[in-house]
C-alpha cells in the first residue's frame, strides 16, 4: 500500500510523535510511505524509519502548501492520505480536489476535543474560519479517525457528523510492554528523598501547568508533603509559569524544563506524574506514565483521561482547575512527614488488567487496526 502522512512538522508534539511512530511501524513491515511537512523544530525532531521518504515542502502560505502537495499526490499517486491536526487536514482537502482527476483515500486524523478546543479560542473571524474549514475537511472525507471515544463523540456533535464515519484508534505508544516496572532509585542522594513529581506538556493555557504549581504550593505549605515538581515543555507561558513559581516561594520546588523528544525513558526515574490540562485528545504522556509504572494524577478533561485511567482504575482524577482537589490526591499517595524509600530496589510486576489495559496503546496493536481499516475502506471504493 502506497501511504503518504501530512503533518505541519515532524517532531515538538503529540500529534507528531504518533505520525512519525504510525509513518515508521507502516514502512518497517513492507508499505511505501511518504511523510510531508513544512515546519523545522530545531532539536524537537522525532526518530523517523530511514525508509520513510520525507518531503518538507517550501511554500509558505496554506494555499501554497495545498498546491504542492497536489503536485506530490498526482506524481506519487498514494493510495491513501493521512493527515493530522486541522490545519494539516484543511490543507489536504483542497490539495486532493487540486489533484483531480485523481482519486484517493483522504482520511483526517483528529486528535483533540474539537468543541473544547473552539470553545475556549476567541471567536475571531480567522478562528471562525478555521472551524468551518475544519469541519467541511471532515465532512467530505469517507471517514474520520480519531483517538478517544470521548472526542469522537464530540466532533460528531460539534460537526454534525454521523457516528459511522468516525472511528477511535488509540494512540501506538509503546513498541512493546514489559512485565515489570523498575524501581525509582537516584533520584535524590541519602536514605530518604523528596517525592519527585512530572509534568509533560507545551506551556499553554489548555495544559494549565498554573494549576499544578497551585496544586504544589498547596501540598507543601498547608498539607506537608516533601515534594517537587519538573515540568517539561515549551510555550508563550513561560514567563508568566516562571514569576509564579518565583512569587510563590517554589524555586526550589518546581522546575521549568526544556521540550526533551526522549522524555518517555525519564518518568520511570519519577514517583508520580501529576496532569492538569483543561481539554485534550488522548495524551501520550499520560499513557507513557501508566507504562512507566509511576503514580498518576490527572484532571478529568474532555477527552483521554477518564479512557486512559479507566475511570480511576489506574490512576486518580480530579476536577478541572481544581488544584486543592490535586494538593489532596498527593497528599492521600504521600501524607505528612512521609518519604521514599531510596534503597527499595525490588521491580515491581505489572498486574495482568493493566497490561491488558495498556496493550491497546501498543505499535503493532495501533498499526493492524490502521492498515485493517484502511484496506477495508479502499476496497470497499
Amino acid at each position: 500500500m502506497k501511504i503518504v502522512f501530512i503533518c505541519s512538522s515532524f517532531g515538538g508534539g503529540g500529534a507528531e510523535k504518533v505520525a512519525v511512530k504510525l509513518s515508521s511501524a507502516l514502512a518497517d513491515i513492507g508499505h511505501d510511505v511518504s511523510y510531508v511537512y513544512w515546519k523545522t523544530k530545531e532539536g524537537q525532531e522525532y526518530k523517523l524509519d530511514a525508509n520513510v521518504k520525507l518531503n518538507k515542502l517550501s511554500a509558505t502560505n496554506p494555499l501554497a502548501r495545498a498546491w504542492g502537495i497536489s503536485k506530490l499526490i498526482k506524481l506519487e499517486r498514494p493510495d491513501v492520505v493521512l493527515s493530522f491536526t486541522d490545519i494539516p487536514n484543511i490543507i489536504t482537502y483542497f490539495a486532493c480536489m487540486l489533484a483531480w482527476p485523481y482519486r484517493c483515500l483522504r482520511i483526517p486524523n483528529v486528535r483533540i476535543d474539537v468543541a473544547e478546543k473552539y470553545r475556549n479560542l476567541n471567536r475571531t473571524p480567522q478562528v471562525r474560519l478555521l472551524s468551518f474549514l475544519h469541519g467541511l475537511s471532515c465532512k467530505n472525507a469517507p471517514m474520520v479517525l480519531v483517538n478517544s471515544k470521548d472526542s469522537g463523540t464530540s466532533l460528531c456533535d460539534y460537526y454534525q457528523l454521523s457516528e459511522d464515519k468516525v472511528h477511535c484508534i488509540y494512540n501506538p505508544v509503546f513498541d512493546e510492554l514489559p512485565h515489570s516496572f523498575p524501581s525509582v532509585q537516584n533520584i535524590n542522594d541519602g536514605d530518604k528523598k523528596r517525592v519527585k513529581a512530572i509534568n509533560i506538556g507545551r506551556l499553554t493555557k489548555a495544559k494549565d501547568q498554573q494549576m499544578l504549581i497551585r496544586a504544589i504550593d498547596h501540598a507543601v505549605n498547608e498539607l506537608g508533603v516533601d515534594i517537587e515538581l519538573d515540568i517539561y515543555g515549551e510555550g508563550d507561558l513561560y514567563d508568566e509559569l516562571q514569576k509564579e513559581i518565583v512569587n510563590r516561594g517554589l524555586s526550589d520546588r518546581i522546575y521549568l524544563k526544556s521540550f526533551d523528544p526522549d522524555i518517555e525513558k525519564k518518568i520511570k526515574h519519577y514517583h508520580l506524574f501529576l496532569f492538569a490540562s483543561r481539554w485534550e485528545g488522548l495524551p501520550n504522556a499520560l499513557i507513557e506514565a501508566l507504562g512507566s509504572g509511576v503514580q498518576v494524577i490527572s484532571t478529568n478533561c474532555p477527552s483521554g483521561p477518564r479512557e486512559i485511567l479507566d475511570d480511576g482504575r489506574f490512576g486518580t482524577l480530579v476536577d478541572i482547575g481544581n488544584y486543592q482537589q490535586m494538593a489532596q490526591a498527593i497528599a492521600r499517595l504521600y501524607p505528612q512527614d512521609s518519604h521514599v524509600i531510596s534503597n527499595n530496589t525490588n521491580a515491581r510486576k505489572m498486574s495482568d488488567d493493566l497490561k491488558k489495559h495498556l496493550e491497546q496503546f501498543t505499535i503493532p496493536f495501533v498499526t493492524s487496526q490502521y492498515t485493517h481499516l484502511v484496506s477495508r475502506k479502499i476496497n470497499d471504493q
